[in-house]
């Protein structure tokens, strides 16, 4: 296959939050590229990662969920969810097949139908659907929500019928060079992903307001003394001193916890011994502050 017939464009993953949009990332990716948790806005910037194939390299966006902004940060979220589905190649919008579409779902099919790519249906968590003839009229229900070329039932957790997705967005590909190397799958750095990751311990960690008060920014990240050793200092920040009490613990045991977990994935991320030194600190209204939000790199 001569270069010229290269295919490759950018595909946006958009819907609600806690549809699974960075699960099927990660799927479609073949490694891991963004957190996943059961908490909504999990996502807050945009993630790309990139799967490659022959004559082919796709580029999925991965955006902050679809929902009615809160606060300084919500709304940059949202922001970044419609500016991504307005300028990719292909939009797919990734629904929740256990039950009937919601408002959010609805707004975002507004959103959609002024968006002139290619409109593709992913009704996700089918492996939840119980009885499976309920599934049916949901998809029904979700394919009324604006004009879908193609729509295809699936389970990102369980990695079922990815295959007919996969195979319908490379015929959908615009002709164009690759965008990124053979080696790279994803444009998160090694310190963006380390900060990702024990924000992501966090959300599994604590339950309440204390998930979508947390940012993580780190301060340190190098070579320990001996050469197979990675040192990592983080500042977990949160709004209000009773979250950092949550967070820390009695006796520190939640942040142990926390770290204990992130340790076990940034070793295998950076292929050394990583020592972890955590901090917490009350940082009020950070998500409503530009500079802050600045600072942590939600600009």
């Amino acid at each position: 296959m001569s270069q010229s017939e290269f295919r490759s464009g950018f595909i946006a993953l958009i819907g609600k939050p806690n549809v699974g949009k960075s699960t099927l990332l990660n799927r479609l990716v073949g490694t891991k590229v963004a957190i996943t948790s059961s908490k909504p806005q999990t996502t807050r910037r945009r993630i790309l990662g990139v799967r490659h194939g022959p004559g082919h390299q796709m580029v999925f966006v991965d955006t902050p969920g679809f929902c009615p902004a809160e606060h300084v940060l919500g709304k940059r979220m949202l922001e970044s969810a419609q500016a991504e589905g307005k300028e990719a190649d292909i939009v797919v919008l990734v629904t929740d097949g256990t039950h009937m579409p919601t408002d959010e779902d609805r707004r975002v099919g507004e959103f959609l139908v002024g968006v002139s790519a290619c409109k593709l249906l992913v009704v996700n968590k089918v492996d939840l659907v119980k009885p499976k003839e309920a599934l049916l009229p949901r998809i029904v229900a979700y394919q009324e929500l604006a004009g879908f070329e193609e729509i295809f039932p699936l389970s990102a957790r369980e990695g079922q019928n990815l295959d007919p997705l996969i195979h319908c967005l490379v015929s959908r590909l615009p002709p164009g060079d690759p965008y990124f190397p053979a080696d790279q799958v994803s444009d998160q750095d090694p310190e963006r992903l380390t900060e990702e990751i024990i924000r992501e311990k966090v959300l599994h960690a604590t339950r309440q307001e204390v998930p979508h008060s947390v940012a993580v920014r780190l301060e340190e990240f190098r070579p320990g003394d001996n050469p197979s050793t990675w040192f990592i200092r983080a500042l977990v920040y949160v709004e209000r001193e009773g979250q950092k009490a949550i967070l820390v613990g009695k006796n520190g045991t939640m942040l142990k916890k926390i770290g204990s977990q992130a340790r076990v994935e940034l070793e295998a991320l950076l292929g050394k011994k990583v020592f972890l030194d955590l901090w917490v600190k009350v940082k009020p209204d950070w998500r409503n502050r530009a500079d802050w939000l600045r600072a942590l790199g939600y600009d």
